[in-house]
Order: structure tokens, then C-alpha cells, then sequence
């Protein structure tokens, strides 16, 4: 049922209300005068317009996207380092007997033991190739490798199930606004009801028929009344501006498709249970890998490193054989070469403690992760038997209020004749005024709430298709 409807949404007809004073207040029910292009917006469509566009999303795109980059970056530090370098130096070459810690301070001199220090120049040159490549590793590559998957499931299940927390942000929302389109609905009407029977009375006190009180009363009654439609207003107008910035939509061109079935609600819902695809559940489960993952890394980064080493090099140099000194230029020619070719064993005995610490630390992390997998579980299957359950008494509520809806719209028509003839009080006419309001506010609770349940047994299922269908036209 769509609340623009000539009838109510309990299908109770309008009263009669002042013209100017109706449109009046449809012009500040469908705000104030939207313009004529305003697009209606869908509950579907507001889902669609947040997911294009809200930032948190759009974050979480790029962290995901730097996770998947991240793999190529740790497959090109697998490549082999392949160096080349080529110098010609112009110096002394005095040499001394004895060992030292060069620490990248002292530069290397090459040269024959003299009786003297001689300040001489002798030229050189010399071009190296050098490799060295990391060819086995007892599986860390592979771990590293696991590893990485299982970051970009974690990521990709947080994308999923941040886009699941903003869903279930525009849906309520969403739903707050259409509680708050009917309860202005009803403020209006009751403002209506109260407007007239100031106006009655106020007839009735001006002919003497009525007491001077009641004219008060009645305007009390009126004060309130509008109060009551205001602080309604306020409430829609801030549920708008959150709709409108979680769709990225301009607050002035914002126009809610109101299609609400409330049949539907009396429906009994299709019988489902929670799965582990389930975007809090697959979250927790993609955590769990992802930290069992790394001790295993944790484990294989200890085991020895198996390297392929070579390199060839070029030189040339103005000392002679004799170690006498040549013209410097004869120093720019290789008269040497040689090569090397080997296999490298490398291994850090204290990483085998480390990682046996590290290991321990990392299975808490995973018993962390296992134990909140188990939670989440737990809450969502509480959500969906507690929906079901409660579901079952909300639609008694449904059944029952349309019929209380009309006895009280009968006793407020029989006490306002009755009062017309002078046979009803002022307190008992606005008894039977705020009986009826709020029936009618019980029964725009009772769907509300209804929709609320079918959608938190939606959001323990991450199944929404069935409640869409009770704002499908």
C-alpha cells in the first residue's frame, strides 16, 4: 500500500479538513514544495546510489586494491639480483700486512709491500657482473604465497561486509522515513480532527450553548496538537538529510518512494537458516585462514635458504708484475679476468627460537579469531529464531488493530454527534480524540515493527529478496 493514497494505511477514510488548511500542510508534508524533476527514489535504487558512492566503500576498494598489488610486489623480490658495475680509479698503492674490520669506512688498497710509502699514481680499472638468486627456501615462497591469498580474502570479505553494515544503515533508514511519512499522516489528521472540533465549540460558546472553558480546552487541544506534528516534521527532516548522505543526493531533490505492502507483512516469511556465506560469518572465517596462514610463514621463514652465487669480473692496472709503476694509461686496459660459480647454505639459528615464539603469539591470534567466528555465529542465529518468534505475536498485533482501529473511529463519530447535542463533555470528546490517535500511531507501530523483524531476519540470513518485495510496486 502506498501512503499517498486518498486512504490511510488502515484504510480508514479522511475526515473532512479546511481546504487552505490541507494544502497547507501537504505542502510541508512532501517537503515543502519538491521540484517537478525530482527522481523518486527506490529503496532498491537508495541501496545502488550508496554502494556507488559512499566513501567508507570506495576505501575499501583501494585498501583491497594495495593488498593485490602488494603480491606483485613480493613476487619481483623473488627475482634473482642481477648487479653490473664498472669503475676507474687514479691513487696511490702502498699495502700493509694485517687484518682489519673495514666496516665500509677503510678503502681497499691493492698493491705490493713497499720499504717506503711512496705518493706514486698508478691507474686501474675494473668491471664486475654479479648474481645471486634465492632458489629454495623448504616452502617459504609458497607460504608467502598462501599468505598473500589470504589477505586478498580478507580484504575482499571486509569490502563485503562493510557494504553488508551500510545496507542494513539505508534500510533503516529507509524505514525510519516511511514510520515517520505515516505518523505525519496521522499528526495531520488528528490536527484536522482537533481543528474542527475548535471550531465547533468555538460556535457553540459564541451562541451561549457552551461554556467559555471548553473553548479554552479546545484550544489547548489545537496547540498541542501542532507541537505534535512538528516534532514529527523535525525527526523526518533529519532521517532525510541521513538518507541523502548515505545516497550522495541533494537534500532538496530527495523524493522517498512510500510503496509500502503491508498485506505482505501478514505473510508467513519462507522458512531459512544462516550459512557460512554469510558476509559477518565468511569475514571471521577468511580471518581464521589468513592467521593460520602466517605461522606457517612464521614456521618456513626459519628453515635455511638455499642461493645460486656468481659473478665475473675484469681488471686492469699500471703496476707491473714487478709492482713498478707504469704509465697511467696502460691502466685502462683489462689484462684480467676471472670468474665464480657456487651454492650458498644460509641459515640463522636464532630464528628457529624466534619462530617458535612468534608461532605461539600467532596461535592466540587464531584462537582469537576462531572464538569471534563463534560469536558471530551464535548472534546471528539468536536474530533469526528471535524474529521468527516474535514475528508470530506481531502479526496477532496486525490482525487484531484494524478492528480497534474502527471501534475508535466510531466512538470519536458518536461522542462529537453526542457533544453536538449537548449530551457529551469536552473531556469525553477528547478522550475519544486521543483514543483514536493513538490507535492509529499502535497500528503504524505494529507494521513498522513487523518490517523491522522481517528485516532482521533478512540481515541473519543475507537473504533480502523477500523483504524488497514489500516495497515493490
Amino acid at each position: 500500500m502506498d501512503i499517498h493514497d486518498s486512504t490511510c494505511f488502515c484504510g480508514m477514510t479522511k475526515p473532512k479538513q479546511p481546504l487552505c488548511r490541507l494544502i497547507v500542510l501537504s505542502l510541508v508534508l512532501f517537503g515543502m514544495g519538491l521540484p517537478a524533476w525530482a527522481q523518486v527514489l527506490t529503496l532498491e535504487g537508495a541501496l545502488e546510489a550508496t554502494f556507488a558512492q559512499y566513501p567508507t566503500l570506495a576505501a575499501q576498494r583501494s585498501a583491497l586494491d594495495a593488498v593485490r598489488a602488494n603480491q606483485r610486489v613480493i613476487r619481483d623480490n623473488r627475482l634473482p639480483n642481477v648487479r653490473l658495475h664498472d669503475q676507474i680509479n687514479v691513487g696511490t698503492a702502498n699495502g700493509l700486512s694485517g687484518s682489519y674490520f673495514s666496516l665500509g669506512l677503510i678503502v681497499p688498497t691493492s698493491g705490493g709491500r713497499r720499504s717506503q710509502n711512496r705518493m706514486d699514481l698508478a691507474s686501474g680499472n675494473i668491471a664486475l657482473a654479479s648474481l645471486d638468486w634465492e632458489v629454495y627456501n623448504f616452502g617459504r615462497f609458497a607460504a608467502e604465497d598462501k599468505l598473500g591469498r589470504a589477505d586478498i580474502a580478507v580484504g575482499e570479505a571486509s569490502l563485503e561486509r562493510e557494504q553488508f553494515g551500510l545496507r542494513q544503515a539505508v534500510i533503516n533508514t529507509y524505514l525510519e522515513l516511511i514510520r515517520l511519512r505515516q505518523s505525519l499522516a496521522i499528526e495531520q489528521r488528528n490536527l484536522a480532527r482537533v481543528d474542527t472540533v475548535r471550531q465547533i465549540i468555538g460556535n457553540l460558546v459564541r451562541n451561549g450553548i457552551k461554556p467559555g472553558l471548553d473553548s479554552s480546552l479546545a484550544t489547548v487541544a489545537f496547540s498541542k496538537a501542532k507541537l505534535a506534528y512538528w516534532t514529527v516534521l523535525e525527526d523526518y527532516q533529519e532521517a532525510t538529510i541521513q538518507l541523502a548522505t548515505l545516497t550522495g543526493r541533494p537534500v532538496a531533490s530527495l523524493q522517498v518512494d512510500t510503496t509500502f505492502r503491508v498485506a505482505s507483512l501478514m505473510t508467513l516469511p519462507t522458512p531459512e537458516q544462516t550459512t557460512e556465506l554469510h558476509p559477518l560469518l565468511r569475514f571471521q572465517n577468511q580471518l581464521v585462514t589468513r592467521q593460520t596462514a602466517e605461522i606457517d610463514l612464521i614456521r618456513k621463514a626459519a628453515l635455511p635458504r638455499i642461493s645460486l652465487l656468481t659473478a665475473a669480473w675484469a681488471r686492469g692496472t699500471s703496476l707491473d708484475v714487478e709492482n713498478n709503476f707504469g704509465p697511467l694509461e696502460s691502466g685502462l686496459v683489462y689484462s684480467r679476468t676471472n670468474f665464480l660459480l657456487g651454492v650458498a647454505a644460509t641459515i640463522n639459528l636464532t630464528d628457529l627460537r624466534r619462530a617458535n615464539s612468534r608461532t605461539q603469539l600467532q596461535q592466540f591470534r587464531v584462537q582469537e579469531a576462531a572464538n569471534q567466528l563463534s560469536v558471530e555465529r551464535v548472534q546471528l542465529q539468536n536474530a533469526f529464531t528471535t524474529a521468527d518468534s516474535l514475528l508470530a505475536v506481531v502479526r496477532l498485533k496486525l490482525t487484531e488493530l484494524p478492528m480497534a482501529l474502527r471501534s475508535a473511529n466510531d466512538v470519536y463519530n458518536q461522542r462529537l454527534s453526542l457533544y453536538n447535542n449537548g449530551l457529551e463533555t469536552i473531556l469525553g470528546l477528547t478522550d475519544a480524540l486521543q483514543l483514536l490517535s493513538s490507535v492509529e500511531k499502535d497500528y503504524v507501530e505494529a507494521q513498522n515493527r513487523a518490517a523491522r523483524l522481517r528485516l532482521q531476519r533478512a540481515y541473519a540470513t543475507n537473504n533480502f529478496e523477500e523483504f524488497y518485495t514489500l516495497f515493490r510496486r
